[in-house]
């Protein structure tokens, strides 16, 4: 444990030790007023940005879009979001549909001075505000929320008794139930000072906030610290440009890049708290990857809103759950290092899909694009992500979350009747592939049946060779080959 820590401190240290030789450029951003402008958030890597401000009849939040112009001119949030009083800062999920935000009212009564609330983004909407509850909240003031980058953990600021100091940062996990009861995240990021602005990084493990403890260069600075087998280890404060003897607050890196933004009243800026950017940003989290597309009908290619759900194929666990737009079907993915997982888009109406990804722990960062197309219920086929041995029927251990999600389908739509599908590449004799093919969807079909499904309602058959997607022979080709489908008999 000791020579994990000293690695610890020395990337830390070697992420210092570059700040300091290399230049930094704080240049403000576009966007900003004349009046206080703070808390970016971002979303859809980095292509919209929410941020708060008191610009215009009191403090809302505003949006802006990256475009190949520039920034858009920032817009007020539409919704029901800025409905309540002095709304502060927000947090948004990498897809853009979650938001938990803080409010001295939200149309709700509150339990304290300022509440966090969550809102959903419905066809193009902020709506369905919901306050987060006394798991969360208190009867003092809690704040300026930062989520993890699967939507699960949520991060705040709070002056609630109990405290170490001032105010401190709190942590609380989504459960099916709601959010759990906010625990005192303590030493050494907690003080007997104000912390307060937390910021969470892509990689869930990366943290910045801001405190006024002694030794700092102004009145608040920003420091950084991570999250390492559930312990954070002792913050630095990184020193100028970053902070300087004003204020600074909300230090966010963008996930796979060399660009971070933080508010700072320093002087020269446009207004009074402004909104920065940090380039190269020295202090970037781990690296991730990031996939994204678009949610299609499979026969009309119309976007679909839908349920995204990210799952854990090693241990079995769903780790996310987000959703594709309603408007444009986009949806937002972030995958950590070392984990295998499966996307899978689910719609009332449709057959569900999944796709696999392994990523290595060596991965040093990239974006994906794969888009989604869902087949209609009434013409419905769709692949299973289930897994065998070379040469052998019985199923994996990773095959069990989407071979709960065909049960889950088949029980909510118990009029149903599908017919599961065995097909291999083209190595081997026709006899050989037949027999294996049908073994294969035979294990899935024995899988369901153990699980109460009846068995008049499935039909398994092997195909062997016969159906190939692809008709070439490379190993991207015969992967493609060998896959077990599912379809609809109705």
């Amino acid at each position: 444990m000791k020579k994990i820590y000293l690695l610890l401190f020395i990337l830390i240290a070697s992420s210092f030790l570059f700040a300091q030789q290399k230049k930094i450029d704080i240049i403000s951003a576009e966007f900003n007023s004349s009046s206080d402008d703070f808390a970016p958030s971002l979303t859809q890597h980095g292509r919209m940005i929410y941020f708060t401000s008191d610009r215009d009849d009191g403090q809302k939040v505003y949006v802006v879009e990256r475009t190949s112009d520039g920034w858009t001119v920032p817009e007020e949030l539409e919704g029901d979001v800025n409905d309540g009083e002095q709304i502060g800062s927000v947090a948004v999920t990498p897809d853009g549909q979650f938001m938990v935000f803080a409010a001295y009212e939200a149309g709700k009564e509150g339990l304290g001075r300022t509440d966090l609330y969550s809102a959903r983004r419905v066809n193009g909407e902020w709506t369905d505000v919901q306050n987060l509850g006394p798991n969360v909240n208190s009867p003092d003031w809690d704040s300026q929320p930062t989520l993890s980058s699967d939507g699960s953990t949520l991060y705040f600021a709070s002056d609630r008794q109990g405290g170490k100091g001032e105010s401190d940062i709190y942590v609380s996990t989504g459960t099916r139930g709601g959010w759990s009861k906010a625990v005192n995240i303590g030493s050494p990021v907690n003080s007997a000072s104000n912390e307060m602005s937390p910021v969470i990084a892509a990689d869930n493990k990366s943290m910045t906030f801001a405190s006024d403890k002694d030794g700092g260069m102004g009145g608040y600075d920003i420091y950084i610290t991570k999250n390492h087998g559930g312990s954070f280890t002792a913050p630095f404060n990184p020193g100028e440009p970053i902070n300087s003897s004003s204020d600074e607050f909300f230090y966010i890196a963008k996930a796979n890049s060399d660009i971070a933004y933080f508010s700072s009243d320093r002087p020269g800026g446009a207004g009074g708290l402004d909104i920065y950017m940090a380039v190269p940003n020295p202090y970037g989290s781990e690296a991730v990857v990031l996939v994204q597309g678009t949610v299609q009908d499979a026969i009309t290619n119309q976007p679909l809103g839908s349920n995204i759900t990210v799952t854990d194929l090693r241990s079995g666990k769903k780790v996310a759950d987000l959703r594709s737009d309603d408007v444009t079907g986009n949806y937002y993915v972030v995958l950590q290092p070392g984990k295998t997982y499966s996307i899978t888009s689910q719609r009332d109406g449709y057959l569900f899909y999944s796709d696999r990804y392994e990523v290595l722990p060596t991965e040093t960062g990239h974006e994906e694009t794969k888009n989604i197309y869902l087949s209609p219920l009434e013409s419905g086929n769709t692949r299973l992500l289930v897994f065998f041995d070379y040469d052998k029927s019985d199923l994996k251990d990773e095959s069990i979350p989407e071979l709960e999600r065909v049960i889950e389908f088949l029980r909510a739509n118990p009029e149903i009747k599908i017919q599961i599908e065995g097909h291999t590449d083209d190595v081997g004799s026709d006899e050989y592939n037949n027999k294996l093919s049908n073994e294969r969807a035979n294990s899935v079909k024995s899988y369901l049946i153990n699980a109460g499904i009846e068995a008049n309602r499935i039909k398994a058959v092997g195909y062997g060779k016969k159906q190939p997607l692809k008709k070439e022979t490379t190993d991207e080709g015969r992967a493609m080959n060998r896959r077990v489908a599912m379809r609809i008999l109705k």
